[in-house]
């Protein structure tokens, strides 16, 4: 770590899966506090938890330059936890965010979505596996994110169960990101002909959409066949 802090003008700093815990937090704070000029880094595969990321918020929060954050699985889980909020408030300039496989479930977005719809200059979202439902708030709240992030160009929603009517909910706004150019619906619980036909709707209001996956959803049939076709 002491040479890292000797780096001051570090752009990038990608340090996922090096088996950093919570108990990693002061040392990985101490580091960042002395890379001011960071524009991405990647605490990817680790365990640092809640606890960890709390810690360390008060240093990513100085980089003031930073556009990349990748959080995908480092122990975050269904606990109501304020740090992941307070962290993301202080980085407004954010381009890039994964939170990719943390299980912060419906009640852990709801108190993130305010946040994200500050974070107006988001390019690319990654969503992956965090327990979103259409049971629970999760889809009218992703809604209002969404409508607040006229930049998005990629959307990764993939293995959460969404269903059907998560995706009706979820495709007035996805038709508003025009920008988009990634779309993934991996296998998000789709099982209704009904939800090809509005993902049919949808490419036609996606003129810049260059990548769209919807594999392992189940929507057999002539229906699903036609929708895609007529898109």
């Amino acid at each position: 770590s002491s040479d890292l802090k000797q780096l001051t003008k570090l752009r990038s700093l990608d340090i996922r899966r090096m088996d950093l815990t919570s108990q990693s937090g002061n040392t990985l704070a101490d580091v960042l506090h002395n890379l001011p000029a960071l524009t991405s880094i990647d605490l990817s595969e680790n365990k640092i938890g809640y606890s960890g990321l709390e810690i360390i918020t008060p240093a990513l929060q100085q980089c003031k330059q930073l556009k990349l954050l990748d959080l995908t699985y480092i122990g975050l889980d269904k606990e109501v936890h304020p740090v992941l909020p307070t962290l993301l408030s202080g980085l407004p300039q954010l381009q890039r965010l994964s939170l990719g496989d943390n299980h912060i479930g419906d009640r852990g977005f709801e108190q993130l979505a305010p946040v994200l719809q500050q974070c107006s200059q988001l390019r690319d979202l990654v969503l992956t596996g965090c327990g979103l439902t259409s049971d629970g708030h999760s889809m009218p709240l992703l809604v209002t994110v969404l409508l607040c992030l006229p930049r998005l160009e990629v959307l990764t929603l993939n293995c959460n169960p969404v269903g059907d009517k998560g995706l009706e909910q979820l495709s007035l706004a996805l038709e508003q990101c025009t920008q988009l150019t990634e779309l993934d619906l991996m296998d998000i619980g789709l099982k209704s002909p009904q939800s090809m036909l509005i993902i049919s709707r949808l490419l036609r209001q996606l003129p810049s959409l260059k990548w769209l996956d919807l594999s392992f959803n189940d929507c057999g049939g002539s229906i699903h066949d036609e929708a895609l076709c007529a898109a």
